[in-house]
């Protein structure tokens, strides 16, 4: 009977661990700042069925309270009647004249008590996994979204990417072809130059052959 009352006193705190798993979750939801507008009217649903949750967790609480209290009264009974050796006092006598006793009553008035202690403790589990559930799939649709957002964001920068290299190409494209130009500039010039020193030494030489041209017809006519 030890064994058994220590398993129902640790379903509690298992629950009141989960309990702490869904608050921690939403938490960890709120605080990563993932839930925009599109999700902040579930977020308030949400919150409101959480009051509920926690209101009718309360009541059940008592209710759970009050039925232990009860079968712990009936099983203390029971061990009082034992140890004084009353566990066989008869109650009344049917039309056949087997006994009722005492502690079958008891016994099956813990149980009817168990049953309905085990129904409450069931709606409390089925009120938790509804919650959780819930919290699950907006936890999971918030970061569908998050996902999907971020991949449109990876896209966009690739797309920037691939953008700034076509830029960058055509930069070094005009880049090349101003050399180039400054190039022929600079070789043209030094050509024109070079075409002028031509020019130059020409006209001297055309000048010093027309003055030895005129002194030796002046030297005939003389």
């Amino acid at each position: 009977m030890g064994a058994s009352n220590s398993k129902k006193k640790r379903k509690p705190c298992h629950e009141r661990r989960n309990v702490k798993v869904l608050m921690t979750d939403k938490m960890r939801l709120l605080q990563e700042g993932r839930v925009g507008g599109y999700h902040e009217k579930e977020v308030m649903v949400y919150a409101c069925k959480e009051a509920e949750w926690v209101k009718e967790r309360k009541k059940l609480k008592e209710e759970v309270k009050v039925l232990r209290k009860l079968v712990d009264e009936k099983e203390e009974k029971i061990k009082k009647m034992e140890e004084g050796g009353s566990s066989m006092v008869m109650v009344q006598k049917c039309d056949k004249g087997w006994p009722l006793l005492g502690t079958s009553y008891l016994l099956e008035q813990m149980k009817e008590e168990r049953a309905r202690r085990d129904e409450v403790v069931e709606k409390w589990k089925q009120l938790y996994l509804a919650i959780k559930t819930e919290l699950d799939d907006l936890i999971q649709r918030t970061h569908g979204d998050a996902i999907n957002w971020k991949t449109e964001e990876e896209e966009m920068i690739e797309d920037m990417k691939k953008e700034l290299k076509s830029k960058e190409e055509t930069i070094q494209g005009l880049k090349a072809r101003l050399a180039s130009m400054e190039k022929a500039g600079y070789e043209m010039k030094r050509e024109m130059d070079i075409l002028k020193q031509s020019f130059k030494i020409l006209g001297s030489n055309y000048a010093t052959i027309s003055k030895k041209s005129s002194s030796t017809k002046l030297g005939h006519y003389l």
